[in-house]
């Protein structure tokens, strides 16, 4: 996708200079930055004004704001150019863990365990705060560039906070997709349905191969729906070609679980032997720290400020709460 109007949103602005693109997709586009007093990097994502800036957008922004922790790409503001709403975040230079894992054709079970830690540090922060991601998978979370990278939740465009309804729309990415949200649930656990969501990724970190999918399916018209009914009878093995610890082959047993209240909890996980081998001291305590900010917004703008802006770029005289309202009424059957 190429932006529309002007080729560098950016030209003359004020606080920010392009530095180059970065990705594009149906959502929009993605730049480099640098903010122009401090020299900092950051990333901007574009979007177009209008009737594009849906309830997701809305709800990404809002929820991704309030979220201040290690684990998570630090929102920074969101501003608008002539045609565009511009989410400014912080910058991960190394890349999305999809690219990582399939650069190094899988991960040692020690490394899938380090990321795993941190996915589940970050994931369990955003859940204490009410926010269920809905859309974990490895694309979605993003490496700081480190000798030893630190793993980043980067993307909350299907993200629902416990304040609005509970969760019953059928979002996300099907390889990562809970059965109880394939299978028409009218509502489900959020928080269970993510856990479910890091269960696929740990699975894909150490063995680079989806657990739904088979080779044979390539080129099969049927494929998806194939995937989908393996989701639902939890029909997946492990490759014999690859040594995992039975430990770790126990927790991937108990997370992906069909049956929401049999499947573990985020408490269950982090008691779990295979998890806590070599959790670095203090990251126990990581989490209550920054739920001690959980009444200020990460970046610069008060949450009015944000709301006025977003309101702006969708057009007209809508409101967050209008955006909830119409929420309930679309908030079925919006993936499958």
């Amino acid at each position: 996708m190429k932006a529309r109007g002007s080729k560098n949103p950016l030209e003359n602005n004020s606080k920010y200079e392009k530095i180059k693109d970065l990705n594009a997709g149906a959502f929009g586009f993605v730049q480099l930055a640098k903010e122009k007093e401090t020299g900092e990097r950051v990333a901007i994502k574009f979007m177009e004004r209008g009737h594009k800036i849906t309830k997701y957008v809305a709800r990404e922004i809002m929820n991704h704001s309030h979220l201040l922790h290690p684990h998570i790409v630090q929102f920074k503001e969101v501003f608008l150019t002539k045609d565009y709403l511009a989410i400014a975040m912080e910058y991960a230079a190394g890349g999305d863990m999809f690219q990582y894992v399939k650069h190094r054709g899988g991960l040692e079970e020690v490394e899938a365990r380090w990321f795993f830690q941190q996915l589940i540090i970050g994931m369990d922060y955003c859940h204490k705060m009410g926010v269920v991601n809905r859309d974990i998978k490895l694309e979605n979370t993003l490496l700081d560039g480190s000798k030893r990278p630190l793993l980043k939740i980067c993307d909350f465009g299907y993200s629902k906070n416990d304040k609005d309804s509970v969760p019953k729309s059928k979002v996300g990415t099907p390889g990562y997709t809970a059965p109880e949200v394939i299978a028409n649930s009218r509502t489900y656990d959020g928080k269970l349905a993510d856990v479910w969501s890091s269960g696929v990724m740990l699975y894909v970190m150490l063995f680079c191969e989806y657990p739904f999918e088979r080779p044979e399916d390539a080129g099969d018209p049927h494929r998806f729906q194939k995937v989908l009914e393996r989701i639902l009878a939890v029909d997946y093995n492990f490759p014999t070609s690859i040594p995992v610890s039975p430990e770790c082959k126990d927790l991937l047993a108990k997370i992906l679980v069909a049956d929401p209240a049999k499947r573990f909890t985020i408490s269950d996980i982090q008691q779990h032997p295979w998890y806590t081998k070599d959790l670095p001291a203090g990251v126990t305590r990581m989490n209550d720290e920054c739920l001690k900010l959980k009444d200020h917004t990460a970046g610069y703008q008060t949450v009015e400020d944000i709301q006025r802006v977003v309101t702006e770029a969708i057009g007209a005289s809508k409101t967050l709460m209008n955006e909830r309202l119409i929420d309930e009424v679309m908030d079925d059957n919006e993936y499958y």
